[in-house]
């Protein structure tokens, strides 16, 4: 028997270290062990309703009609088999598993993603994986979630497929929905994970309510359809070009925000294809015309873009030199204008040079140089 150790830190507040024993034979063995004490009809029942047979989940009137019933009477003996199966005893592994679950979920605030639950528990059994494909596992899998007392939360235009147990507290969650969309409204930024938790870990609501912990955050903003992140992990609201990017010029941003440095055009495309944020080849030579007509790039140097938000500006050399010189009152060190331009340009410094030596607009003085 192998013992697999899981832990889930929330920011080191909340910790769940469960022991699961994992045998060798396949979940599909776990979850017909703890079927067994059902009727033949309430296993057909539940078999049906989850795909335990291999197949896709029926509804309950698709299964009324095999057997002649009701769907009001399928769903009947559907809520008395679950409620026989919380009760029954179970085999050490099933156990197990239901004990972890019930700390992963309380762990997370009471609510977790239908999704991220079935992942986290499905990696404990790694045994058989594709045995009958990952699906039909995770179909096994979700079984067990109203067996460990959760219920499922049916995803809608605010919230995904998510499963909660008896201590979730729907106001809470919808506070902590609130004040982040707030924060996004006003910061107007995408936010790492940790970043986020940061800013909002001394906010009222935490304040007010220390029970909390600033990880379930994250985990709130995972079940709401409100907020999502990029494929750099870093959260902004759903709708927002930069966290769900379309265009090239999205891409392109994401991807200079993500190096934090000016990139040749053909370095661009190469990474929006490398990050996955484009199924289809990217041509260089179309990243090159989106960024060149669009304010928020500045071409840098020759084929270089940067974001003009990292105070970036257009024109020649000469252009940044006198446009440094002017926002000084007129005279600067020759390191302080060498800083400068490298700070708006990306050349080398003996093309500022080349370019100071102009007696025509400048005028070199004893410890700098000074308009003419």
């Amino acid at each position: 028997m192998q013992v697999i150790r899981n832990m889930v830190n929330l920011r080191g507040k909340t910790e769940v270290v469960q022991k699961i024993p994992v045998k060798s034979d396949s979940v599909r063995l776990m979850i017909e062990a703890l079927l067994a004490p059902l009727s033949a009809k309430q296993k057909l029942v539940i078999s049906s309703r989850f795909g335990v047979s291999g197949g896709k989940p029926q509804t309950l009137e698709a299964i009324g009609k095999t057997l002649g019933i009701t769907r009001e009477r399928v769903r009947q003996i559907e809520s008395d088999a679950l409620d026989n199966l919380q009760k029954s005893q179970k085999g050490p592994e099933a156990n197990a598993t239901i004990s972890f679950i019930n700390e992963i979920v309380a762990a997370k605030g009471g609510i977790v993603r239908a999704d991220t639950l079935v992942r986290e528990v499905a990696s404990q059994h790694p045994e058989n994986a594709k045995e009958n494909g990952d699906k039909e596992k995770d179909q096994l899998i979700e079984l067990v979630f109203p067996v460990a007392g959760l219920k499922k939360v049916k995803g809608n235009r605010e919230l995904h497929d998510s499963w909660a147990d008896k201590n979730f507290n729907p106001k809470k969650f919808q506070e902590v929905v609130d004040i982040v969309e707030r924060f996004f409204e006003d910061s107007k930024k995408l936010h790492s994970g940790e970043d986020l938790v940061k800013k909002l870990e001394y906010t009222e609501l935490l304040k007010k309510n220390p029970d909390i912990a600033p990880g379930q955050i994250l985990n709130f903003l995972e079940v709401s359809k409100k907020f999502d992140k990029n494929v750099f992990g870093n959260w902004g609201k759903a709708k927002w070009p930069l966290v769900q990017p379309r265009g090239v010029r999205e891409k392109a941003t994401l991807v200079l925000l993500n190096q934090k440095k000016p990139l040749h055009f053909r370095e661009i495309s190469r990474l929006i294809e490398s990050f996955g944020l484009s199924q289809k080849k990217v041509h260089p030579q179309t990243v090159h015309n989106e960024l060149i007509r669009d304010k928020r790039f500045v071409l840098v140097g020759r084929g270089t873009y940067a974001l003009r938000e990292w105070g970036y500006e257009e024109g020649t050399v000469k252009d940044v030199i006198v446009s440094l010189l002017k926002s000084a009152g007129g005279f600067l060190s020759k390191e302080n204008i060498i800083s400068g331009v490298l700070g708006k340009r990306k050349v080398k410094k003996a093309t500022i040079a080349v370019n100071l030596a102009d007696k025509k607009v400048f005028e070199k003085a004893k410890e700098g140089y000074r308009l003419k």
